[in-house]
Formats: C-alpha cells, structure tokens, sequence
C-alpha cells in the first residue's frame, strides 16, 4: 500500500476518533447541565398520610446512603427491595453513564421514613407506593426526582458534586421523606434571611461547623434542641419537595423553615 493511501487512512481514522470524542464530549456536559427549576411549590408541610408504610418496612436510618443518579431521568435510587447492593461490593463499584455514584454520605438522622416514590399516586398503599427497578443486577428504590438546580451566589461555583468555597449548591427535589434528628445537638445553616437547613450528611461521618467556607451573610452553628426535630416535605396536600443545600466540604442540608409562603419566592413587580 502506498504511503499516500497510508496517510489517507491514518487521517480518516483521527478524524473518526476526534469527532467521537466530540461528541462524547458534548453528551456528558448535556449530561452534567445544571437543570433550570420549572416549578413553584408552597411552604407548607405536607403531612404522611395515617398508616403509611416504610419503604423496606423501617423507620430507623442507616448509617451510609448508597445512592445511584441516573443522569438522564433525574432520578435518583437508593439501595433497597429484595435484593440491595452490599456495602463490600458498593465500596469499589463503578457505574457507566448515565447512572453517576452519589457521593457517600454518613448520616446524621436518627429516624428514616420513605412513604411514597415520587411517581407513585397519592392514594397508594402498600407495596404500590414504591417502585423498584433492578439496575445492574441490583434491585433500587426509586427515592428522588431532581425538579431543578441552582448555584449560590452565582452558576459559577457550582460543577455536579463540587461545590467551590464561598458558595452553596441548591437542589430542589421530589421526595416523599419523613426524617427526624433526635438531638440533643443539631448543626443548623441560615442564610441570614430567615431560611434554615439543618445538616443531614457528611463525607467524613464528622460535621465540621468552623471548616466550610460559606457565601456573605451565611452562617453554620451547633444548637442543642430539647425535643426531636421532625422534618416533612413540602408543597401542601400531595406534593412532597424538599431544598437541599450542599457545602463545599461535601456537607448537606436540608430547608426546614422557609422565610415566604411560596419556593421560589415570587418576584415583586
């Protein structure tokens, strides 16, 4: 074969590779795009309904969340029905996309209540309250939908789980949850507007209150409650959203006391 005709090959070939990597490239940044949030929800709890079931028949909270994202759904899954990944086997795996790990969180809650997927109906019972999907050999509950995405003070501090210091990541989801922190010692976020997060998770298993590098006017304290802290989601009636805010230590909270009747606040004319 002559050298032209090698060349020729050889070009066509990098040419093939590059716009294959183009366009990889472009799916996962489409994958990775921060989600605008479409929806409006009041703040105001909405109750479990009487005689809801948990999902996996507890109302105590384990110890490691172990959470899958499927990137193009929004929906997120953690480890649950008949057949759960094992935590030896979590440890080291690895997903392709558009599934992405949840970083692994230790959590802070004492008790733990998922009372409805988010696309089951409201007047479920039972095992219909719950879809499970098997992924990879595994069997999910599916837990959340992600409704939207939001950086603060600005988009550009924010890149999937990274959280770059003197912002906060916002993510407002649909999640049928009923948590409650036992105390005596809660570690609460305000953003010295009236709205209050209270932490649910850490990277390390350790809450750091001094370490993490908040936005102007933010503040993380240590309070001590004297009864337990029960949190329901929000929105009213059915709906069931939540805002979760996460550091940039990896640390997460969740909204509990909201300053307007309405998430988002509505803009004043």
């Amino acid at each position: 074969m002559r050298r032209k005709t090698l060349l020729i090959i050889g070009g066509a070939i990098v040419v093939i590779v590059a716009a294959g990597a183009l366009l990889f490239y472009s799916y996962v940044r489409s994958l990775m795009a921060p989600k605008p949030l479409e929806i409006t929800y009041a703040t105001m709890q909405t109750q479990m309904p009487q005689g809801a079931a948990c999902a996996g028949g507890r109302d105590e909270s384990t110890a490691i969340a172990k959470e899958i994202l499927n990137l193009e759904t929004d929906n997120i899954y953690v480890a649950g029905g008949a057949n759960p990944i094992p935590d030896d086997v979590w440890a080291s795996y690895g997903f392709r996309l558009p599934l992405l790990k949840n970083s692994t969180r230790n959590l802070l809650f004492d008790g733990s209540c998922f009372f409805r997927s988010p696309d089951a109906p409201p007047d479920c019972s039972g095992d219909a309250c719950f879809s499970i999907d098997e992924i990879e050999g595994y069997t999910w509950l599916k837990l959340t939908t992600i409704a939207g995405n939001s950086c603060f003070p600005d988009a550009s501090g924010c890149s999937g789980d990274v959280v770059n210091p003197g912002y906060v990541s916002i993510n407002t989801i649909a999640k049928c949850h009923r948590m409650v922190f036992d105390g005596p010692v809660i570690y609460e976020l305000s953003d010295g507007l009236g709205n209050l997060y209270v932490m649910h998770a850490t990277a390390t298993g350790t809450p750091d209150v001094t370490g993490p590098v908040l936005p102007q006017g933010w503040a993380l304290t240590e309070r001590t409650i004297s009864e337990p802290l029960v949190l329901l989601p929000f929105g009213g009636g059915n709906q069931c959203y939540y805002n979760i805010v996460r550091d940039n230590l990896v640390q997460s909270y969740h909204q509990y006391v909201y300053a307007g009747d309405q998430y988002p606040p509505a803009i004043a004319d």
